[in-house]
């Protein structure tokens, strides 16, 4: 989504792609709760444009290992 205001937009965007695999002990996380990230700050015409990309957080049940989906790609 976007959000227009005179001053500055804001545009809401979220990954796609499940990251739910531990990295420690390979089991499959349960998704735990979102975060919103700042990735960018970009001109857009004349105004400040921020990119709010919401990440999800999951959390391992056998070792108790916690992580956030991967950003690299919408960098």
């Amino acid at each position: 989504g976007q959000h227009m205001w005179p001053d500055h937009a804001v545009l809401a965007c979220r990954i796609v792609a499940e990251d739910r695999w531990c990295q420690r002990c390979g089991c499959q996380g349960v998704a735990r709760d979102t975060v919103i990230r700042r990735l960018a700050h970009e001109p857009y015409g004349w105004r400040p444009t921020f990119l709010h990309v919401s990440v999800r957080r999951y959390r391992c049940q056998e070792c108790a290992h916690v992580w956030r989906q991967d950003m690299s790609q919408a960098a």
